[in-house]
């Protein structure tokens, strides 16, 4: 029983740390964040509310039915004033006596049909909502784009910032047993090695040591922007189950020519669409000029009163009904409508412009990330050839400095330029990732 217990315990523990720290492959960090990122759900609920929209606009062609009800009670009847001689031929003829018209009580009920028969402007605006539609549409696949790239590119980041720790983390290793085992010997005298030497490698610890601690906290800003990114709750623990140079040795870093279809580019694809939505709103303009017809039905029941009886059945309701057509025909409004189709034709222009203007320089883009990914490609591959070259400085300085035939200030600026070389190293293999994910971007390829 008390085995079971501690079995039962051991597995809500191992699953409460599950829960609190995460680990990510980079395919599983863009769907987390397809998922919970805050950009990506406001273009979802901008679908939504395009969706809405399109109803709304719709059901303006769908009967519009109304009920309206009134109770008035009148504490002074209205009177209306006529001529006595018409009742009373005797009477003056520029004689005027008043009359009460109306009842104290009176109880309208109606019931109201509106239905648009014809209405150009309308149609064009059906059309106009299925093209907003799709513009919110194109506009999600775009906000999911951004998010891929952003995400991957804070992925790689971490990778980076991971990888940096790791170089500086050796070297402090190193440092420190070398400065241990130097001190050791010199405070036996076992060893031909001078004051200066021990202080020099003091100082290499120490300097190593507070480089350490500066790439931790990269590394935590590093992952609180990938968590950011993610849409992850930052105070949750984050881990990647990739390895940088795992994922360099997958990346494709071949040379090679690129093309792209320029039209199929979401921001091309975004600014079409607008462009489109301004056709139809040259068309909605012109539609002002067309006449409008439209139908209603109303019907109503009345109940007038001198006593408050309003629900008595055996008393009358006097009904109501009439049914006809509006017809609206424009005939004059100023210029208004003229200056509003003008204003639409010079939108359009506008728009046809940019598109064209976009297309040339998606064009000259493609080229520039295309450029800039070889230029990575070069600064990548020198890199990786010095850190091999700076590598093996540092390990025959190391055995010179134990043959006591240099002096730790030497082997001091051996290591800082290892250091160096590394360093420059990890920023070419991450300007290369992100030049890659540009490049995809660009090409349509992410």
């Amino acid at each position: 029983m008390k085995k079971n217990i501690i079995t039962l315990l051991f597995a809500c523990l191992v699953g409460f740390s599950s829960l609190a720290q995460q680990n990510f492959t980079l395919e599983e960090a863009i769907d987390f964040a397809t998922k919970n990122n805050a950009s990506i759900k406001n273009a979802l609920l901008g679908i939504e509310d395009a969706d809405q929209k399109g109803k709304e606009t719709r059901a303006i062609g769908l009967p519009q039915i109304s009920a309206t009800g009134s109770y008035k009670h009148f504490l002074a009847i209205p009177i209306v004033v006529y001529s006595t001689y018409l009742l009373e031929p005797n009477a003056p003829i520029d004689q005027l006596s008043p009359l009460n018209f109306g009842t104290v009580y009176n109880v309208n009920a109606s019931l109201n049909v509106d239905q648009m028969l014809f209405n150009q402007g309308y149609f064009v605006g059906l059309k106009s909502v299925k093209k907003f539609k799709e513009v919110s549409a194109f506009q999600k696949v775009k906000t999911i784009q951004d998010v891929k790239e952003n995400v991957t590119k804070a992925y790689y980041g971490v990778l980076a910032a991971e990888k940096t720790i790791t170089t500086i983390n050796e070297i402090v290793t190193t440092s420190q047993a070398r400065y241990s085992e130097t001190k050791a010997m010199f405070d036996k005298g076992l060893a031909e090695v001078s004051e200066d030497d021990i202080t020099q490698l003091h100082l290499n610890g120490i300097m190593s040591q507070n480089a350490l601690k500066s790439a931790k906290r990269q590394l935590k800003d590093a992952k609180n922007l990938l968590k950011w990114q993610m849409g992850m709750d930052v105070s949750k623990t984050l881990t990647l189950s990739s390895a940088f140079d795992t994922v360099m040795s997958r990346l494709n870093t071949a040379q090679s020519d690129v093309s792209s279809d320029v039209s199929q580019n979401i921001d091309f694809l975004l600014l079409d669409k607008q462009r489109e939505l301004n056709v139809l709103n040259v068309k909605y303009e012109q539609a002002q000029y067309l006449p409008s017809l439209s139908a209603f039905f109303s019907y109503q029941q009345n109940a007038l009163r001198n006593n408050f009886n309003l629900f008595d059945a055996s008393k009358p309701w006097y009904p109501t009904k009439v049914w006809g057509l509006n017809l609206s025909v424009p005939i004059f409004s100023g210029g208004a409508k003229a200056s509003k189709v003008s204003q639409a034709k010079i939108q359009l222009k506008q728009s046809e412009n940019s598109l064209a203007q976009l297309k040339e320089s998606l064009s000259i883009q493609t080229q520039a990330a295309k450029s800039t990914y070889d230029n990575a490609f070069d600064t990548y591959t020198t890199s990786k050839d010095a850190v091999s070259i700076s590598e093996k400085i540092y390990t025959n300085y190391q055995l010179k400095f134990k043959e006591k035939s240099i002096s730790a200030l030497d082997l001091s600026q051996t290591e800082a330029q290892y250091l160096a070389a590394q360093n420059q190293y990890i920023q070419a293999m991450y300007s290369l990732v992100v030049a890659k994910i540009e490049l995809d971007k660009i090409t349509n390829k992410l």
